[in-house]
């Protein structure tokens, strides 16, 4: 695998996350089990595309990024993923050039060419009260860059805490977030990966396998093995079930994962 960009070891610390109450009416829950169309990778994967990820924890929790190439690998393909990821950081920061975090994704759009970038933006940043000022600016912008270059922006849509926040149920903030990453895709005629979706969908069909790290923010193996399988699916459009690679997982477990990816995003 290429060289990778990465500036932070996973922090003992949890990252908490301060919730707020919204200003704003309370949306109308979302049906998470209503069929989705989403946009295809255009032009398609190539025989080896190079593509880098760029977030916080919930994209270097379990290794996840390594667990995407494990997948692609176990089905022939070949690819080069890096990732650049920091703990607590958001869009905002990555975007600017005078930040740490920012200037390493410019050299790195600057100096290689990626067919894919994925964004994946902090969670109190997609909800209502904060979207259209913090995340979605800071989205324009990396999506410019990103197409500068030749690249294909895709969004990765997290999944809401396992508890909620404060007084709003985890379907509500699910739904906020939803509704964000949805919509700036849109916007910008991005990629969207479903993450967050996949977990609603996984949580209310199969109760029995724990997405939620203990923490109740960050994935466990088995969320960041179904995220991986929803990114799998979007990227490559190809069902990742049955894949010989399960992460140490329960194989009817796993099986059930990669069903929920597959019927999500091909169906």
């Amino acid at each position: 695998m290429g060289k990778r960009y990465k500036m932070a070891i996973i922090l003992l610390s949890v990252v908490m996350i301060v919730g707020c109450s919204s200003s704003k009416p309370k949306m109308e829950q979302m049906d998470f089990l209503a069929a989705m169309e989403l946009k295809v990778p255009e032009p398609a994967v190539g025989d080896r595309p190079k593509i880098l990820f760029v977030g916080n924890s919930h994209t270097f929790y379990n290794n996840f990024s390594t667990m995407f190439v494990n997948i692609i690998n176990a089905f022939g393909h070949k690819s080069k993923v890096s990732e650049l990821s920091t703990a607590y950081y958001s869009l905002k920061k990555y975007a600017d050039t005078e930040d740490r975090g920012g200037a390493l994704l410019e050299q790195a759009l600057n100096t290689q060419e990626w067919d894919f970038v994925v964004l994946q933006e902090s969670t109190n940043l997609t909800l209502a009260d904060f979207a259209e000022e913090e995340m979605f600016p800071s989205a324009r912008i990396l999506d410019e860059k990103i197409k500068a270059s030749g690249g294909q922006t895709i969004f990765f849509m997290t999944w809401a805490p396992k508890d909620g926040i404060k007084k709003e149920k985890r379907e509500d903030i699910q739904t906020q977030m939803a509704t964000s990453y949805i919509s700036i895709a849109n916007e910008l005629d991005g990629l969207l990966i479903p993450a967050g979706i996949s977990f609603m969908r996984c949580a209310e069909l199969y109760p029995e396998i724990e997405l939620w790290d203990p923490d109740g923010h960050h994935p466990s193996l088995a969320g960041s093995y179904l995220a991986a399988c929803t990114t799998y699916a979007v990227l490559y459009q190809e069902s990742p079930e049955h894949c010989s690679y399960i992460a140490d997982l329960d194989k009817e477990h796993a099986l059930k994962l990669q069903q929920i990816a597959a019927e999500l995003v091909l169906n």
